[in-house]
């Protein structure tokens, strides 16, 4: 296998990974959303330590400039999964891992006020792509005519975008950090930071509720923030910015394929449409010429100069779904 397909390769292994999140939260019972958030996070982070450790990185891991940026990065993080994990709950996993990739969306919108960019034709084209997904994917079946305040599916819905937004504040956060931290101490600190922050929840579990879940949750932890993320990051930093940008939206693929296939959740044709409409918003940004923007969402910089192409390291996306 050469470099390049085994980089490839990596990141599909990623995705397809945090696909499973569904079968995951619904096999955890009796549990917050924060302490399942809380040893999620606690066991995946050991297994990141334990890699590090053995491939001799432990280094990495010092704290540079930019502290309370990373501070930042960790409450986000936080507040991500928080609103994303809440919204499988009500909506169940197809639907909120659509409505968290509406984050390209609210890039598109706070790119201009906080870093000063320009949208062009093609931001303002995903933009309205993405909002039609969003439509789609939130509406019912009956029509919105059948929505009703206060129902578990709104509560969801709102979740669910809320989440994107946190996202958006994360993928803002790591771009801002990429030149200090590379992306597995992102991981380290974002995690670290997350433990603190939701250590109340590590006490709110009765033990014998814990003993029950603890197999699950030590597979959630080690899969999704430990294996899944050394997968991710490895395989991204060595894909060009579009390629890495494209194969990424495997993830929702995987999390609908898994959410049907293994726990029989039903698709209606809504959602269907809807994720075409937010994927296709997604590779329109992928190809946009707006060299900032497109350095924020797509994790990745290509330096042209008179003898050279260098592709510098990539900004990556918060892992740990």
């Amino acid at each position: 296998m050469t470099e390049a397909y085994k980089h490839y390769f990596e990141l599909l292994i990623a995705c397809i990974i945090y696909g499973t999140v569904g079968i995951y939260m619904q096999h955890l019972e009796d549990m917050s959303i924060g302490s399942i958030i809380f040893y999620r996070i606690f066991f995946g982070l050991t297994a990141v330590l334990f890699y590090l450790a053995i491939s001799g990185n432990l280094s990495q891991l010092s704290l540079k400039r930019k502290k309370k940026y990373l501070l930042l990065l960790g409450l986000l993080y936080v507040f991500q999964m928080f609103f994303y994990y809440s919204a499988i709950r009500y909506l169940g996993a197809s639907s909120a891992v659509l409505l968290l990739y509406t984050d390209p969306i609210y890039l598109t919108i706070l790119a201009p006020l906080l870093l000063g960019e320009k949208n062009t034709g093609k931001t303002i084209f995903a933009l309205f792509l993405g909002l039609i997904g969003v439509f789609y994917v939130t509406r019912p079946e009956g029509g919105f005519e059948q929505l009703e305040f206060g129902s578990n599916y709104l509560k969801g819905v709102l979740f669910g975008l809320t989440g994107g937004l946190f996202s958006s504040g994360v993928i803002i956060s790591v771009r801002y950090l990429r030149d200090e931290y590379n992306g597995l101490t992102q991981l380290f600190w974002q995690s670290a930071i997350s433990l603190f922050f939701l250590s109340p929840f590590a006490f709110s579990v009765p033990r014998d509720v814990l003993t029950t879940n603890l197999p699950v949750l030590i597979l959630f932890g080690v899969l999704i923030t430990g294996i899944g993320a050394v997968f991710y990051i490895r395989g991204v930093t060595g894909v060009s910015a579009i390629t890495g940008s494209i194969l990424t939206l495997l993830e929702p693929v995987s999390c609908i394929f898994f959410d049907y296939t293994v726990l029989g959740s039903p698709i209606h044709s809504g959602m269907i449409t809807g994720c075409i409409f937010i994927l296709a918003a997604a590779i329109v940004i992928s190809f946009d010429n707006s060299v900032s923007l497109k350095k924020l969402v797509f994790r990745d910089k290509i330096a042209i100069n008179k003898r050279a192409v260098v592709r510098k390291k990539p900004v990556l996306r918060a892992q740990g779904k």
